[in-house]
């Protein structure tokens, strides 16, 4: 039998084959042009351009599977999951369903399940012409939330504040796919973890630094770890428990939910998908628990027993604290970045992705960094002072033209 396994993550984040060798199985990989340095070691890797809105992928794993007859299908990245499941469903293979895959892909079926259950997520509708934006403001007033119904990354994510903004907005002309949503006033955290075998694992929250639309203002993205001390560190867990026990979650996986904390102390979920949290969410958790996420989650879909310590069954905490933060780029041309020599014993991490001479024009997603860095505390206080801290210094350092 053969393992397919769709990828749009660099190597060094996911060696599958590393993980996978015990299976003595032939590896199929499918996987973004941008990503295939690293991928050796495969029966076959297939690189795509465009690899996100590219069909042929599918395409080309049905004709592979009339030859290659694969057992399992893995998918690691939110782009991924619904192709995935649909070759699941049509091929009949065991894994995540089409219906579990909606369920956490499509924000308004995903709202509407935790709505009925009594979960508060933000008011919500589908926005398919201007008379269902119209009907919605004048419901709930301004300012609302314009993002595609399977987003990611806060691409094409809109705030309208007011009619002008409106206005202008909707002289580009509707894109389909659309849901739209009251603005939450309040703080954003993420809750990541881990499902195995039906059963909830882990998870830890963490709040973010700025929001996941500060890119447009060109500022940095990032969180840093809850204590186990602080107040919401158990309520954000048990209400991601309460979600994951109401949606048809898959039987192995990861997960990266978002609640809103308000000033009235409500939490309001704005989404949750199943994978791992992007950015270096996993690298954090990696140093904080000595567990790979995502390494637990694809052994466990392909048959392999994971190896999980009793500290992370039971629940503990991070062995101290950390936070991560990625810098996006400005517009203009990249011309360096600092040393890893040249930054504190305290940054565990530190990748420059942009090459010398390189042009940007901006963010485009929350998730588009010119550089990439996790700290370490003894508290969250500690870290959050280091992560303002390196930000500073990186923003001085850094050049560009």
């Amino acid at each position: 039998m053969a393992i397919l396994i769709f990828n749009r993550l660099s190597h060094s984040d996911v060696p599958y084959e590393q993980w996978l060798k015990d299976l003595d199985e032939d590896l199929y990989l499918f996987t973004d042009k941008k990503q295939e340095t690293g991928f050796t070691g495969y029966t076959q890797v297939h690189a795509f351009e465009n690899y996100d809105t590219n069909n042929a992928v599918e395409f080309m794993a049905l004709e592979l599977y009339e030859q290659v007859p694969y057992s399992t299908v893995i998918a690691t990245a939110e782009r991924d999951i619904l192709r995935a499941a649909k070759l699941r469903e049509f091929l009949g293979i065991e894994g995540q369903s089409w219906e579990s895959a909606l369920a956490f892909r499509d924000k308004v079926k995903m709202k509407t399940l935790l709505s009925r259950a009594n979960i508060k997520v933000p008011a919500f509708a589908m926005l398919e012409t201007a008379v269902d934006l119209y009907k919605f403001i004048k419901q709930h007033g301004y300012p609302v939330v314009v993002k595609p119904v399977d987003g990611m990354g806060s691409r094409n994510t809109a705030i309208l504040k007011n009619r002008e903004e409106t206005i202008e907005y909707l002289s580009q002309g509707l894109a389909s796919n659309l849901i739209v949503e009251e603005f939450i006033e309040g703080e954003m955290y993420h809750i990541d973890g881990l499902v195995l075998g039906g059963k909830f694992i882990h998870c830890w929250p963490s709040k973010y630094f700025n929001d996941c639309l500060a890119f447009h203002d060109g500022k940095y993205l990032g969180s840093y770890l809850l204590a186990p001390q602080n107040p919401l560190t158990e309520r954000l867990r048990n209400e991601v428990i309460s979600i994951l026990q109401i949606l048809p979650t898959p039987a192995n996986t990861t997960f990266h939910a978002e609640i809103f904390h308000t000033p009235q102390d409500e939490l309001i979920t704005c989404e949750i998908a199943c994978r791992t949290g992007g950015s270096r969410i996993i690298e954090e958790y990696r140093q904080a628990f000595d567990v790979d996420l995502t390494k637990l989650s694809v052994q466990a879909q392909c048959g392999l027993k994971t190896d999980v310590s009793e500290r992370f069954l039971q629940r503990e905490g991070p062995k101290t604290q950390f936070g991560f933060i990625g810098l996006p780029p400005k517009h203009g041309v990249f011309q360096g970045a600092p040393t890893w020599q040249e930054l504190p014993h305290w940054v565990t991490e530190y990748n420059v992705l942009a090459k010398p001479g390189q042009s940007f024009t901006g963010a485009h997603t929350s998730v588009d960094y010119v550089l990439t860095l996790v700290v370490k505390g003894n508290t969250e206080q500690q870290v959050v002072q280091r992560i303002q801290d390196i930000a500073e210094f990186l923003e001085n350092k850094m050049v560009w033209d």
